[in-house]
């Protein structure tokens, strides 16, 4: 059984078995060893003086509190923790085909809020642990194997089966440890590093092949001729003869009539654009750019150890085909960990390796700078893909087209463009025991990345769009963080039921970057090889910068326990950053937290409900220091010449009148004298963003174990929140800068419980719900600083969240035009048009109408796994939703109303007409003279939802040769999803046209060990 926690009882020394099951630990005669391991009652057993293998058979338990967890810097038992930790089961998510294990957390763990989309390289778009509590950067820490990272694709790129742990650490109490860089929350990965094989190497394999399509997350739009018909009735509504506008996409056969219309027929034109080469087409562009994609996961494990050493290592490869043609994306991984024993388990020696390499090709953009995705769904159907030749991409010419790219074209013209990430992270340790129970640890780490990125943009002519200058531009950089902390740990028992746990260490982290961005134009061959620097002969920009920071820290942590009833834990650290100034360099991060286990105390003990009860408390100080690395200087520029360039991939822009060089006889040419310019202004007082928390919490086990979880309630207060706000130009150039000027509040609570069947001959199963609830509200904000976010004069944006979503009201439809002579005055009024709120009361509708109709962040996540075992047969179901959130249903936007230039829905033909007034389709109109297109709460709808993430059905064999577990199974992941009928875009996840779509997933492999 892997991962089972195996603790010396008098000694608390600690390890976890490997994957067969096998573990060492040194144990003196007479001791104790307790195994606990999730959802199992925890057993001890006395060790004899001959004991050398024991055989463990678990009884199912809910109880899964006697872990042993890492928390900082050192590990206790989940029993004995006093703050807000969730410690992550790893078993359901060791399969997920994403290969992303942060992907896979995705509504497991209460308080941790993740945001996906369906790229092929399984990237996830935000991460909130407990809600946003700054302005800024709202990523969590990670502190892999002892070493923090502020990178998340550091964690998201680990191997699942070489990840043996993962702690969420969610408040105060328990983050302080980390200090200032701790604010949004922490989470602790440790990694395996072989166990004990008594020396016998053991492998582990891992396969799955899965199929991914989005074809049901599709949107429905109009095809060549429909799209013909919502353009003439718009025109007839507006009074504009359609022809006008769209002769030269559609033949229009109506009576002329636009009092009384009616279409005979509407026929595309048979060339688009006039063009002989180019024959109109009926283009569905999503069945054009999407297809079906394949990925490909394979992982290899090699482990081996005895008592005085162990070793593991790691092999894995992902592959996807993407969903979007043209796109890929490879990944592989491979890690080295290994620990060597000696003097009696005295001094332990460690290293832990982890390489990352991955390449890339993604969606792109056209021209004008559009996702090919969005294209996808809005371009003109009547637009082929092809010119008549069936090779040569077509594109749209003539007059009612949007002056957007063919989006296969793009994909394909952007097939040579390359990402590639090579990742270096690990570290290595020296730990020692020089007298009892205290332990010396030095460690050593290094998180070390660089980034490649090639763009080619090849010169083409597509239809009446064309780029005439070709170009190679690269983007590099380098990151290298070092990380080099000492700890000392004391354990002390000054009498039978006082028991002393101290530790004190320094830390220093040093973090530089480079960055730098080349672009070559004018190449005369567009073959890929041909596209190298030295091959362009038009012009040459290079652009380059480093930077760097620095961290110093001391902190200590006292944790105390009495006769095992009540504990108390006291945490301090002082953190000085290279990015404050001497003013306010240092800050002072405290926390403390108590737990009293109400299950030990006396007047418990002939309780038959409650086999665990723990009231636990805490409060503390965290921070932040998220505001790039010069931020407290003033900061100069030299700009020769009376222009400025501006390097994108691709190309280059100049601008004018911005250089620092002045011609005294006006000719601006020959020597100019030349100066400086200033861009930031100092700021010497900048500090320490801070973030308060106090923290309530109740741990709970009740009928014989049946059921046990947890509930936890938080408030949390940010203060000095670091931004840059807007400098009037009165104050001249170069004078803005960042300040401490903004707070904010956070409350929430969380649930999780955990109810476990009774053992039916061979059925068992288990059902784990979890419930998290914040609630975030900006409480302080500069006056200069509030037009930067939403809201007017009279309804700032205190009192809300900066996700909070701020527009008109809506009233349904004018249906008369009694109706609007009534109504307060409101530009672009009329029948079939919406009508907005007049939220003021002053008789007309303008901006200070506008107020606050909803939040993009859920008022409640939750999630629900279902685990079932039927002799060599398991099957585990999962589900996740979020309830209380709104946001803009985009395809509200492109169903319901007329775009003159791109495509659009069925629900057009469901507009309002005096004939056709029960409907909440506006009147089809191509002026839009009512700006219905604003923000408001037509299109700001419940995104609330529910997701069947995974479903998992797996079968055991235990073969007696060769393999010692073999285990085949099949999932499916976004089964089905449910949510609002308001909201009418096929995925709530999904709330815009640019991101992926997140597909349907279907997968087939096997776990194999040998």
């Amino acid at each position: 059984m892997d991962g089972v926690t195996i603790v010396v009882v008098e000694t608390q020394k600690s390890v976890l078995s490997d994957a067969n099951g096998k573990f060492s630990i040194s144990v003196v005669t007479g001791q104790s060893i307790r195994f606990s391991y999730v959802g199992t009652q925890p057993i001890v057993m006395p060790i004899a003086a001959d004991t050398k293998v024991l055989n463990v058979v678990f009884k199912d338990a809910a109880n899964a509190l006697n872990e042993v967890v890492v928390t900082g810097y050192t590990s206790e038992r989940k029993k004995d923790l006093t703050g807000a930790v969730a410690v992550v089961d790893l078993a359901p998510v060791k399969n997920n085909s994403s290969g992303n294990t942060m992907q896979a957390l995705q509504g497991r763990v209460a308080g941790l809020y993740i945001e996906k989309d369906g790229s092929a390289n399984g990237s996830t778009s935000r991460i909130l642990i407990r809600g946003a509590n700054t302005l800024g950067n709202n990523n969590p820490l990670y502190v892999i194997d002892g070493i923090p990272t502020t990178r998340p694709e550091v964690f998201q790129n680990l191997s699942p089966s070489n990840i043996a742990s993962v702690q969420v650490l969610k408040d105060a109490s328990a983050e302080s440890i980390y200090g200032s860089r701790a604010s949004n929350g922490v989470i602790i990965v440790t990694t395996k590093n072989g166990g004990n094989t008594q020396g016998k190497v053991q492998f582990q394999f891992n396969n799955s092949t899965s199929v991914q399509s989005e074809k049901s997350l599709r949107f429905k739009m109009l095809n060549s001729a429909d799209r013909g018909k919502a353009l003439w009735q718009a025109s007839v509504n507006d009074g504009q003869d359609p022809a006008a506008g769209y002769g030269d996409i559609y033949t229009f056969n109506w009576n002329g009539n636009y009092n009384n219309p009616v279409l005979n027929s509407v026929v595309p034109k048979q060339f688009v654009g006039g063009d002989p080469n180019t024959p109109a087409g009926d283009t569905d562009w999503q069945s054009v750019l999407y297809k079906t994609a394949m990925v490909y996961n394979n992982d290899f494990t090699a482990s081996v150890g005895n008592k005085n050493a162990s070793l593991e290592i790691n092999f894995g490869n992902i592959k996807n085909t993407g969903l979007v043609r043209f796109t890929k994306y490879n990944r592989t991984t491979g890690s080295i960990n290994g620990v060597v024993r000696a003097f009696d388990n005295k001094a332990t020696f460690g290293v832990n390796l982890k390489i990352t390499n991955s390449n890339e090709t993604l969606t792109t953009t056209d021209l004008g700078g559009a996702a090919t995705t969005f294209l996808a769904v809005t371009l003109a159907p009547t637009i082929p893909v092809y010119q008549k030749d069936g090779v040569t991409y077509a594109g749209e010419s003539g007059a009612g087209y949007s002056d957007r790219n063919n989006p296969l074209h793009m994909q394909d013209l952007a097939k040579w463009n390359n990402a590639n990430r090579v990742n270096t992270f690990g570290n290595v340790f020296l730990e020692i025991q020089p007298v009892k129970n205290l332990y010396f640890k030095s460690n050593f780490g290094a998180d070390n990345a660089n980034y490649l990125s090639k763009v080619i943009t090849p010169t083409f002519q597509e239809g009446a769009l064309a780029r005439t200058t070709n170009s190679l531009f690269f983007d590099q950089n380098h990151y290298l963080s070092t990380t080099f902390s000492n700890t000392l740990r004391y354990n002390y028992d000054l009498t039978t039921n006082n028991h002393f746990k101290l530790l004190v260490g320094t830390e220093y982290i040093k973090t530089f970057t480079d960055f730098q961005t080349t672009l070559k134009q004018g190449y005369a061959i567009q073959t890929e090889d041909y596209f190298t620097l030295d091959a362009g002969t038009g012009n040459t920009i290079v652009t380059g910068r480093s930077t760097g920071n620095s961290l110093f820290s001391q902190f200590a942590r006292l944790d105390y326990n009495y006769a095992g009833k009540y504990l108390a834990s006291v945490t301090i650290r002082r953190d000085g950053s290279s990015r404050f100034g001497s003013n306010n360099q240092y800050g002072i991060f405290p926390a403390a937290s108590f737990g009293w286990k109400i299950d030990q105390e006396s007047f418990m003990k002939n309780n038959t409900i409650f086999s665990e009860l723990k009231l636990r408390a805490g409060v503390g100080r965290v921070g932040n220091q998220e505001i790039g690395d010069i931020s407290r200087f003033a900061l100069y520029d030299t700009r020769y010449g009376t222009t400025q360039n501006q390097l994108t991939p691709g190309f280059w822009e100049q601008y004018m009148n911005v250089g620092t060089a002045y011609s005294l006889s006006g000719a601006n040419t020959g020597s100019l004298p030349s100066g400086f310019v200033q861009t930031q202004a100092a700021n010497p007082a900048l500090k320490w963003e801070s973030t308060e928390e106090i923290n309530a919490g109740l741990d709970f086990a009740i009928l014989n174990d049946k059921i046990s979880g947890s509930f936890d309630y938080f408030t949390r207060k940010t203060t000095g929140i670091l931004i840059t706000p807007p400098v009037a130009s009165a104050l001249g150039e170069g004078q803005s800068k960042t300040v401490n000027g903004a707070s904010k509040s956070n409350k929430g609570w969380e649930f999780l419980v955990t109810y476990h069947g009774q053992q039916s001959g061979d059925f068992n199963y288990n059902v784990t719900l979890n419930f998290s609830h914040f609630r975030d509200k900006i409480t302080d904000l500069p006056e200069n600083v509030r037009p930067a976010y939403p809201g007017n004069i009279d309804n700032t944006i205190i009192g809300h969240s900066q996700f909070d979503i701020f527009g008109y009201k809506t009233a349904g439809l004018f249906q008369s035009q009694a109706e609007v002579d009534a109504a307060p005055t409101q530009i672009g009024a009329g029948p079939g048009r919406i009508r907005y709120v007049d939220v003021n009361h002053d008789g007309k509708i303008d901006a200070n109408d506008q107020t606050w109709i909803g939040t993009t962040l859920p008022v409640l996540e939750y999630g629900v796994r279902i685990d079932l075992t039927y002799k060599k047969f398991d099957l585990s179901i999962f589900g996740s939703g979020v309830a209380g959130r709104k946001g803009f249903d985009v395809y509200t936007l492109y169903n319901n109303l007329m775009h003159s230039r791109e495509n659009v829905g069925p629900g057009v033909f469901d507009g309002w007409t005096p004939q056709h007034t029960n409907t909440t389709v506006p009147a089809l109109t191509l002026k839009d003279n009512n700006n219905e297109g604003r923000t408001s709460d037509y299109f700001i709808v419940n995104t609330s939802y529910f997701k069947l993430r995974n479903v998992q059905i797996g079968y055991t064999i235990v073969p007696k040769a060769v393999f010692t577990r073999l285990r085949v199974f099949a999932m499916a992941e976004n089964v089905f999803t449910l949510k609002s009928k308001n909201y009418l875009s096929p995925d709530p996840e999904r709330i815009d046209l640019g991101p992926v779509p997140i597909p349907k997933v279907f997968s087939f492999g096997i776990n194999a060990s040998f």
